[in-house]
């Protein structure tokens, strides 16, 4: 995959959500790459889907589609998406 194909599909998923794409790299760069793959994403999701998620500002499956978005980035080459974020994602540091 080169950076114009990255770039597209980076650019899909953050107009999908913009909320979810963010939340789902820094989650990417909390939790590292090798860390979702497709079976740790479904382990993690079947865990998050039997809390309790009444008292939560975040139900259940927005918290699994986070996941699923960061194994999502996590598929495309770093440098690409690090490329990606540096040109195109503005984060305002307060």
């Amino acid at each position: 995959m080169n950076y114009k194909e990255a770039a597209k599909k980076l650019d899909e998923m953050r107009r999908s959500n913009e909320m979810i794409f963010r939340m789902a790299i820094s989650h990417l760069m909390d939790v590292g790459i090798r860390h979702l793959d497709d079976e740790n994403v479904e382990s993690t999701c079947t865990e998050i889907m039997k809390q309790d998620d009444s008292h939560s500002f975040m139900t259940n499956e927005f918290q699994c589609e986070i996941v699923r978005n960061a194994a999502e980035i996590a598929k495309i080459e770093h440098t690409l998406v690090l490329a990606y974020i540096a040109k195109n994602v503005k984060y305002d540091v307060v």
